[in-house]
């Protein structure tokens, strides 16, 4: 086992796969938990906003997040391995990892209950990155401009 955390670490850090992707696994799986970290911080402090809005801002997120995970991550980690479904799953093991440390640093950075135009800013910067269907992106651009109104009240 640790022969083989070794070979997926030493992988992520190769350079010749990081370039030949665009965008790369570890910028779509960095995109992916920063969605999922303010979809599911969003109901921690959803009282203190609308709740049409809180539900356009998860509906964006949902299907974004879910849109890079099956459409984007799930085939390269599957690409990126040969079809092996094993290996992709343990690659995708260790970037929940990176996730939940990723959520860990995020919560000791932003401690108030209330969203921030950085999050907005962020997964907008994500958007960029990708071609996302017309359906989910219309639904991706509702939850970033409620993100933003919402950022701006003073809860």
């Amino acid at each position: 086992m640790l022969k083989h955390l070794f070979f997926l670490v030493s992988l992520l850090c190769s350079p010749s796969w990081l370039l030949a992707a665009n965008p790369s696994i570890n910028e779509l799986n960095s995109c992916f938990a920063l969605v999922d970290f303010v979809d599911s911080k969003l109901d921690e402090f959803a009282g203190n906003y609308a709740k049409e809005d809180v539900l356009a801002v998860h509906a964006g997120l949902s299907a974004y997040g879910g849109f890079l995970q099956n459409d984007m991550i799930k085939p390269k980690l599957l690409n990126m391995y040969g079809g092996n479904e094993a290996q992709a799953k343990l690659m995708q093991a260790l970037f929940d990892r990176q996730k939940a440390s990723f959520y860990k640093t995020l919560n000791g950075r932003y401690t108030e209950k209330k969203l921030f135009t950085e999050y907005a800013a962020g997964i907008n910067d994500c958007r960029a990155n990708v071609s996302i269907p017309p359906a989910i992106a219309k639904t991706l651009n509702t939850a970033i401009n409620t993100m933003i109104k919402m950022a701006r009240q003073r809860p």
